[in-house]
């Protein structure tokens, strides 16, 4: 399909996690024992004959992807009966790539390790969870990289790439690599791994045939255990004569869609019939079709004797909150176990017939939904903005609040859901319920359990907290501080607290927000509208503050809902002339609902072009754009520091207990203990301070002290640190007490007293960062 549609001084360690994924128990899986072959067009899993119904996760095998979204999206699709998983075929630099882009292949016989880590993690888990995958090489397009880009390393055309020897040796070179890898976390090479199913040459390649066979047999000279399915397009044009007969391709796989214009049933008939007797036959890919239909194609699929049959697509949980979600036009990718916000595409009816299928091809009956595990709560500052990443087969989730650790506790939110749609490259944690009822000064601890479709209740989660509920303003349609421009009308979308929402699609209406301050200080600066399908990728927020403007555009399909957004952290000096101004400056529909302004200790100042009170010790510092958002190109200010070696700045002013949180994506990580972190409790000269920081050379998470220029490794926990990739480090300190996050995970605690208070600042060592989202909360 042509998509992207398609140590060691320590003084108290008291917790570490590994990875996020330790957090939840391992359902238990009988091992995996036999690989899938071929006997003439059926696939066999030892003795037995193997078919499945399955689905094509298109980002699960990326740059980027975290190991937490890896498990979440491994874990539901066992439980939903899917057991086949197709992957999306592996990144290739591109010339139009942003400065600090990391793919799977960097160049000829260049190759990321982060990224094979996560393919590592992959193929780890789905051992762990008995999921077979297929594992293409190479894509036709170039949304990623693909045969293009191959060629374009030589400086050839892309048609070189079926017939320039260069270009089909770098190839050969990249899949003898992958074969011949060794797994970081099994100590198994791929080649006799038992979890993948086949290799497949390509995704809707407009292969030669003689590229065909030299590549076909090239792989199976590399690896006897594994199968190899072809890659050509195969659609209305019918199925290439020479994958029938050619002795190295075992399994045909063609994609069919409803925007194709052919008609199903004969296709899949004929299909059927061309590779009776010959070769195993998949459907790689199939979607847009309605319920009934979907249903029509995986009867004919089960009664025919196909293999399997494979959705375009399926997603998972965002390691921020919300889900990987992006829009597909007329219909949707699926999220386990389904939701009302994708029923517009028919996601919960989709998912249940998928599930049927997964079940009946193997002759079983279909059992209730797996009782979810225990989310885990993110630590926040506010208690408008609870979040946490949610956990496989989950409809729902249960909000309960104490104003001590240990109880009693009380419900305030019931079945809430967190099927909000985040930005691929979100940098904070997404807000998923609002505690309305809070009373204000008072402090409260949070912890909640998921629930499935038949009412089964997790285990509870990790217990947050205290959060103070702290003042803010709210201004609202319902607000006098809210006024209007242009043409606007009334949704029948709701609004906040019970109120309504508006909405315009005339070009050039606006709506304001004013909330009068009183109290001069840094505020974040949320927005909220509701869901719709249809909203504009094109929502332009202005913050005015201080004399100063800074512009957001944000897409409003997504943390949409009704949830908080958080835009911007500014300072507000007071006054009429501060205010948030919503501005419809392109396509769709704009949705206007409600602003809220929370007071904040600090906030750095790049979205206004400064650098704040920043003072730079070493390396090179300096404002710049980072572009690689994703579902609209935007141009974000973030703070760069590109010089080599030790790199510090002083930013802020002195603060003992206090909550400092700091986003940040790194540009390489070629060099020795290549790391980059959060500086907090420093002198001026930084001679002493406590560093957290990701050592990407190592693939840790690790806390520093320094006492009188004096280094001690003070906590220490593994990760994927992944080049390319933001991450949210978060350290929280009170008194002795230092806990360490990455991205909303508790990774480090800690009690040290030789620090009581300094200075905050940021720190890279032998490697180019950008920075962004640095907070300070006192909450």
């Amino acid at each position: 399909m042509n998509k992207w549609l398609k140590l060691v001084t320590l003084a108290v360690m008291l917790l570490t996690y590994d990875s996020f994924f330790n957090l939840w128990p391992a359902r238990v899986h009988a091992e995996i024992t036999d690989y899938i072959t071929r006997s003439g067009d059926t696939l066999m899993e030892g003795t037995s004959t193997f078919r499945f119904i399955g689905t094509n996760e298109p980002l699960l095998n990326r740059a980027w992807t975290d190991p937490s979204e890896v498990e979440d999206a491994i874990r539901a699709a066992g439980s939903s009966g899917i057991n086949v998983i197709r992957l999306y075929p592996f990144e290739v630099k591109m010339s139009s790539d942003p400065a600090g882009t990391f793919r799977h292949v960097m160049g000829p016989n260049d190759y990321n390790e982060s990224a094979f880590k996560t393919l590592d993690k992959i193929v780890q888990l789905a051992n762990q969870y008995n999921i077979r995958l297929i594992v293409p090489f190479v894509d036709k397009y170039n949304y990623i990289g693909g045969i293009a880009d191959w060629s374009a390393f030589r400086g050839k055309t892309v048609n070189d790439f079926w017939s320039d020897p260069i270009v089909k040796q770098d190839f050969k070179n990249f899949i003898k690599y992958v074969i011949q890898r060794t797994n970081t976390y099994t100590g198994v090479q791929y080649k006799n791994d038992k979890a993948i199913l086949a290799w497949q040459l390509g995704n809707e390649l407009p292969s030669t045939d003689s590229w065909i066979s030299e590549m076909a047999a090239y792989v199976k000279s590399l690896d006897s255990n594994h199968l190899v399915a072809d890659g050509g397009y195969v659609r209305a044009q019918g199925i290439r004569t020479n994958a029938l007969i050619n002795s190295n391709i075992d399994i045909i796989v063609p994609h069919i869609y409803k925007y194709h214009n052919v008609d199903m049933v004969t296709k899949l008939n004929e299909w059927r019939e061309a590779t009776k007797g010959k070769k195993a036959l998949i459907i790689g890919e199939f979607g847009d079709y309605s319920p009934a239909e979907t249903e029509q194609l995986l009867d004919i699929v089960q009664n025919n004797g196909t293999s399997g049959a494979m959705f375009w697509g399926s997603m998972h949980h965002h390691k921020m909150g919300g889900w990987h979600w992006p829009p597909v036009g007329a219909w949707s990718y699926l999220r386990y176990p389904g939701f009302a916000t994708g029923d517009w595409a028919n996601e919960s009816a989709t998912i249940d017939l998928l599930r049927q299928y997964a079940y009946s091809m193997r002759g079983l009956a279909v059992p209730p939904w797996p009782t979810p595990d225990a989310p885990v709560m993110f630590p926040v500052d506010s208690v408008h903005t609870l979040s946490w990443m949610g956990v496989s087969g989950a409809s729902s989730y249960d909000v309960e609040r104490s104003t001590s650790f240990s109880g009693p506790w009380t419900a305030v939110g019931s079945d809430v859901t967190d099927d909000i749609t985040t930005p691929r490259h979100h940098t904070f944690t997404v807000p998923i319920f609002d505690d309305a009822s809070a009373l204000d000064g008072t402090s409260y601890y949070y912890r909640l359990r998921a629930k499935n479709v038949q009412g089964s209740y997790s285990p509870y989660s990790n217990i947050i907290g205290p959060i103070t509920a702290k003042s803010g303003i709210i201004v609202d349609k319902e607000s006098s501080g809210y006024t209007e421009t242009g043409t606007w009308g009334d949704s029948t979308l709701g609004g906040s607290y019970g109120g309504s929402s508006r909405y315009s699609s005339t070009l050039g209406s606006t709506a304001t927000w004013r909330p009068n301050f009183t109290t001069p200080g840094y505020y974040n600066v949320y927005v909220r509208y509701p869901y719709h399908q249809g909203s504009t990728k094109y929502a332009q927020y202005s913050v005015y503050h201080n004399g100063i403007t800074n512009t957001v555009t944000i897409h409003q399909t997504t943390i949409a809902g009704g949830r908080w957004r958080l835009i911007d952290t500014v300072y507000f000096a007071g006054g009429p002339e501060e205010y948030v101004k919503l501005t419809a400056v392109g396509g769709g529909t704009y949705r206007a609902d409600a602003v809220m302004f929370e007071p904040q200790s600090f906030g750095d100042s790049f979205q206004n072009n400064s650098s704040g009170s920043l003072t730079p010790l070493s390396g090179s510092w300096s404002l710049s754009d980072d572009v690689s958002h994703d579902s609209t190109l935007l141009n974000n200010k973030v703070l760069k520091q590109s010089g080599t070696g030790i790199a510090e700045t002083v930013i802020g002013s002195t603060y003992s207990d206090a909550t400092i949180t700091i986003a940040f994506k790194a540009y390489d990580n070629h060099m020795a203990n290549a790391s980059t972190g959060l500086v907090v409790r420093a002198n001026s000269d930084f001679s002493n301070m406590y560093t957290l920081r990701i050592n990407y050379d190592l693939n840790k998470v690790q806390l520093y002290k320094k006492l009188s220029n004096s280094w001690s490794n003070i906590g220490e926990a593994s990760m994927i640190a992944t080049p390319g990739t933001w991450y949210q480090l978060k350290l929280e300190m009170k008194g002795s007490s230092l806990k360490a996050y990455v991205d909303g995970v508790k990774k480090i605690s800690v009690s040290d007293t030789s620090l009581n208070s300094g200075y905050i600042g940021l720190r890279t060592y032998n490697q180019t960062a950008v920075f962004d989202s640095i907070l300070v909360s006192t909450n």
